[in-house]
């Protein structure tokens, strides 16, 4: 393939190009997966309301809004403190075990791109080299350049 056919410069099988979160979704425990769903849920707003409905009718039970006959944990609440604390305890872990994995894959990826950044780096001084060009005045502009906008970023 050549590219004027089918549009393709050239053939991604052949390269072995994979998408890594391909890659890191089929390397996910079972394990993984359900610290990411309870991690998932944890943060969303449905766990916010579900556990105001919750503490509001812990709290209303134990008051005795139905019934002084359907209280199980007067105030100020012991038992509701320790299920509270147990159901922080674990949340923390699993947002760790969440995290963790998070930090790997973003530590995969910079791998992946600094490899495929190497890659281009050497395709482009043996190009370069190959059409006749000063590389090490292109360099030098590159340089220029890189430094004018760290300095354009740090000034804004």
């Amino acid at each position: 393939m050549d590219g004027k056919e089918d549009g393709q410069l050239f053939d991604l099988d052949h390269w072995n190009v994979t998408s890594g979160k391909r890659h890191f979704e089929a390397a996910r425990l079972a394990q993984d997966k359900f610290a990411d769903r309870i991690t998932s849920f944890a943060g969303s707003l449905n766990f916010v309301y579900i556990h105001t409905v919750w503490f509001g009718i812990w709290v209303m039970f134990n008051v005795g809004v139905f019934g002084a006959s359907m209280k199980f944990d007067e105030y100020p609440f012991g038992l509701l403190t320790m299920v509270v604390s147990l159901e922080a305890i674990f949340l923390a872990t699993f947002v760790m075990v969440s995290q963790n994995r998070q930090a790997a894959r973003s530590d995969a990826r910079s791998q992946a791109d600094f490899e495929a950044n190497l890659q281009a780096l050497i395709w482009s001084v043996h190009i370069g080299h190959k059409l006749g060009l000063d590389i090490e005045h292109v360099e030098n502009l590159c340089k220029g350049v890189i430094e004018q906008a760290r300095k354009s970023n740090a000034t804004s």
